[in-house]
């Protein structure tokens, strides 16, 4: 994986080998960077940019994922496929599903998922609100990058996740007003915060990833529709 070193160096760093996933990386690179221009998917194109902060961003949570054992995760609000994309790529042994409103991203998905041979992944157009009706409760763990603050970002993927189930956010420097915010809305929800996960990117860049335990069921009227999770958050 010479056009990616980066990448390479954190794998082997990390205990993967990083000639087993060369190839696969490496077009979705450039897939990526080939439907970009046709989409406008990702605002990093530099080869560093998305080794750094698409690709090894993504890992930071696969440590968590094992601790968990998680077997079925939903990306809620996957966007380009990340860090879900990255995450089944070395975890053939998880399912994994995408979801996002914008019909794009899931037509790049979906190419990603044939040209790579990810049979562990499914993606679906769908809103989260609609998709969160019809598989209350379905999924070990849910994982976000980039979504939505929080508060919002809880009442889209918690009633998704089983009781007992995780919810991974990822999220910057600033999580700490946005885990503020959401307490009332993970007691409503019957969740909790239970830990935080700090890591640094290559750059220096601080990133965390806060995991919030599934404790008991949900409500069956959230997520509220009417897109009401994003106009009107519960905090």
């Amino acid at each position: 994986m010479e056009n990616l070193p980066l990448l390479c160096e954190f794998l082997e760093n990390n205990g993967y080998s990083a000639q087993k996933y060369a190839d696969k990386f490496s077009r979705c690179f450039e897939l990526l960077i080939e439907w970009n221009e046709k989409f406008n998917l990702t605002a990093i194109t530099d080869r560093e940019g998305v080794e750094t902060k698409h690709f090894i961003d993504s890992f930071l949570g696969n440590v968590i994922l094992k601790n968990i054992n998680a077997k079925s995760v939903c990306d809620i609000g996957c966007g380009a496929g990340f860090p879900s994309i990255p995450l089944a790529i070395i975890n053939p042994d998880i399912n994994f599903t995408l979801v996002d409103s914008v019909n794009k991203k899931i037509t790049f998905i979906e190419e990603l998922k044939r040209q790579l041979a990810l049979d562990n992944v499914e993606c679906f157009h769908s809103r989260a609100e609609d998709f969160a009706r019809i598989n209350f409760q379905k999924f070990d763990c849910c994982v976000a990058r980039a979504v939505a603050a929080l508060p919002t970002l809880a009442e889209y993927t918690l009633p998704l996740i089983k009781k007992g189930g995780y919810l991974l956010a990822y999220k910057g420097i600033n999580y700490q007003e946005e885990l503020k915010n959401s307490q009332k809305i993970l007691s409503i929800l019957n969740s909790e915060t239970d830990n935080i996960y700090e890591s640094s990117l290559p750059d220096g860049e601080k990133r965390y990833i806060l995991t919030i335990k599934k404790t008991g069921d949900c409500p069956k009227k959230y997520p509220r529709g009417g897109n009401k999770p994003r106009i009107s958050p519960i905090v």
